[in-house]
């Protein structure tokens, strides 16, 4: 037997999924399209972190850049990586929670201006950005 649920969609967008179909000169029932969407996503979310993350909201405010909840974060010194991670709203080293300029100063036991010396690979990142990289790109042009 098929059995089937009704899921809460706000009418507005429901209204506006079947005009973008309409406009598509896609014949499908929004219906069926919720339904595929719904499946697109789980054959997807594997291999897309973001995907599964409960709420974008959730992360740690540096300075100007928001690092969101899942975001790695590495340091290579004296040839070796050290990693660390944002873990719901902090930065978690060695499973305790430390700021980006502890992070850096702990791994070579010196002074170090975390925004040159840490990379940044967000959620749905497929390279690793140095993090002075990723503030200026949050920056607004002059």
């Amino acid at each position: 037997m098929n059995t089937q649920i009704s899921i809460p969609v706000s009418t507005s967008l429901f209204l506006e999924l079947a005009e973008f179909l309409e406009a598509k000169k896609d014949g499908r029932d929004p219906v069926q399209v919720v339904s595929d969407a719904i499946d697109y996503w789980m054959a997807n979310a594997d291999s897309k972190p973001e995907l599964l993350h409960q709420s974008a909201t959730h992360g740690f405010q540096w300075k100007s850049l928001f690092l969101p909840s899942g975001t790695e974060i590495r340091m290579q010194y004296k040839g070796q990586y050290h990693y660390a991670a944002v873990d719901g709203d902090q930065v978690m080293f060695d499973g305790k929670p430390t700021t980006p300029g502890s992070l850096a100063n702990k791994i070579t036991g010196t002074s170090r201006n975390a925004w040159r010396d840490l990379w940044i690979k967000r959620p749905g990142d497929t390279t690793w950005s140095l993090a002075d990289d990723c503030r200026a790109e949050g920056q607004p042009s002059e």
